[in-house]
């Protein structure tokens, strides 16, 4: 999972290069994420990409390729893995 320097220090992440802390903060992250925007998870990943404050401005998925590129790419990759499980 990627953390931004001040998110990882948010989070209690001490070393963002371990993999255990990495994960265990991305996924507190995501939560909050998840939270913040009511479950809504198209939203939530927009904000892990383009950082909340985005999308909250933007009122949605703000207009950055990247952002909707990401959105796009992870919500490909997770109804895929969730048909298999």
């Amino acid at each position: 999972m990627q953390l931004m320097p001040a998110t990882a220090r948010e989070l209690r992440v001490s070393n963002p290069f371990n993999p255990r802390e990495n994960i265990d903060g991305g996924t507190r992250y995501f939560r909050k994420l998840m939270d913040s925007f009511n479950g809504d998870l198209i939203l939530s990943l927009a904000a892990y990409n383009a950082g909340p404050g985005q999308v909250m401005r933007a009122g949605g998925v703000p207009k950055i390729a990247e952002t909707r590129r990401y959105v796009h790419k992870v919500l490909k990759r997770y109804k895929q893995y969730k048909a298999v499980w």
